[in-house]
């Protein structure tokens, strides 16, 4: 702990009394073989709590006199080729030096667990909506889906059963890459299989983990993997490759070392965490090697094909929803093609807002309303796309 200062002096900004600590640190410049520690330092704790360095050394004469005194012995002792100039190290106070560094690490880490702890809120698991009944999905995506599920099902039996344990050094974690385009059903996949293995599902997106502070969106990884493991819920990041992607080689300023901070946490609560994660990306092929050599499948999400358009589109049209009862399918999927299910999703969605602006008694989703709808739709994310 630090000593209480005995003198009345107050922090000339915050008006508190100044503390005293052996935590001062001197090198020189000019003779770098020199390194003083333990220097009593008299501080603000409110100052020092904010990061700003307002210590002042206390017995500066005195520890400079003794430093001059080193200084000038070294530099007049002769030293041959083989016993040349040695480094020197000289630490005042030694056991209050020690006493307060181990409190200040202490107090580090406390308020390290404390910051963490008060980000778990800003991660709520959900109960899953979907079922996998419910997904609309390629026969291949819909297998290598059903193989990954097996293996969660089934750990018992395949790692302690069959001992594949001893092969794994993950153990019973499970990581996923789900990739593909843009409302391809990557999140309703995952929320399937939480609700498959009957657990919540807490999704963090990029947006939630990022932030412009320099140190905090690793703080944000470490709150949801800690959030996830307390509630044994199926952990899904989504726009992975912001966070996934290569490490940054050349470190030119703060901010690229923070990106190559998060990553590298990401990495080491990846290995820690024992349960479910599953990340999703648009380009997967921003992942570093070392989150790719880490997830146990890699499962792509295409576009859909004309027949799966057909059974989505009928997906996303409830029976109180008021449709043109001689709807032509036929028209539907083709004006969708290259759309996903997200794009007709967000067509019916914007179909229905047309109806609804007609006069009451005519307020009949048509043919016309749901081919305008998916037009405007792709025509937005093609702009969008060139921009």
């Amino acid at each position: 702990m630090p000593f209480r200062s005995s003198s009345p002096d107050l922090c000339p900004i915050h008006q508190v009394p100044l503390e005293i600590a052996y935590r001062g640190k001197k090198t020189f410049p000019d003779c770098p073989n020199i390194v003083v520690e333990g220097l009593p330092m008299r501080y603000c704790p409110i100052c020092f709590a904010q990061g700003k360095d307002s210590a002042q050394e206390l017995d500066a004469p005195k520890s400079g006199a003794f430093i001059a005194k080193l200084r000038a012995l070294i530099e007049k002792s002769d030293f041959s080729e083989h016993l040349g100039k040695p480094n020197v190290a000289v630490r005042f106070n030694p056991v209050r030096a020690t006493l307060d560094g181990e409190a200040s690490r202490a107090a580090k880490r406390r308020d390290f667990d404390e910051d963490i702890a008060a980000r778990l809120d800003n991660f709520v698991p959900q109960k899953p909506l979907y079922s996998l009944d419910r997904l609309v999905l390629s026969d291949e995506t819909m297998s290598q889906l059903r193989h990954a599920l097996a293996l969660l099902e089934q750990q018992k039996l395949i790692y302690e059963t069959w001992n594949l344990q001893s092969i794994d050094r993950t153990g019973r974690k499970i990581a996923l890459n789900f990739y593909g385009e843009p409302g391809t059903g990557k999140t309703l996949a995952a929320d399937a299989i939480a609700n498959r293995l009957g657990k919540e599902i807490l999704i963090a997106s990029y947006a939630e983990m990022e932030s412009k502070y320099v140190g905090e969106t690793p703080k944000n990884i470490r709150a949801a993997f800690r959030k996830a493991s307390e509630t044994q819920a199926v952990l899904f990041f989504d726009e992975a490759d912001s966070i996934l992607g290569k490490r940054l080689t050349h470190v030119a300023q703060s901010s690229d070392h923070s990106v190559n901070l998060a990553r590298s946490t990401m990495l080491l609560e990846l290995d820690r965490f024992d349960g479910v994660v599953i990340f999703a990306s648009n380009l997967v092929r921003n992942y570093d090697g070392a989150f790719l050599r880490r997830m146990l499948a890699h499962i792509e999400f295409p576009l859909p094909s004309a027949d799966l358009r057909l059974k989505i589109w009928k997906a996303h049209l409830p029976p109180q929803l008021p449709v043109q009862p001689d709807l032509n399918f036929d028209r539907l999927v083709e004006a969708s093609e290259g759309a996903s299910g997200g794009d007709i999703k967000n067509a019916v969605l914007l179909a229905a807002s047309y109806a609804a602006t007609k006069p009451k008694g005519k307020q009949i989703v048509e043919e016309e309303d749901f081919v305008k709808a998916i037009r405007f739709v792709m025509e937005g994310k093609r702009k969008a796309a060139q921009a």
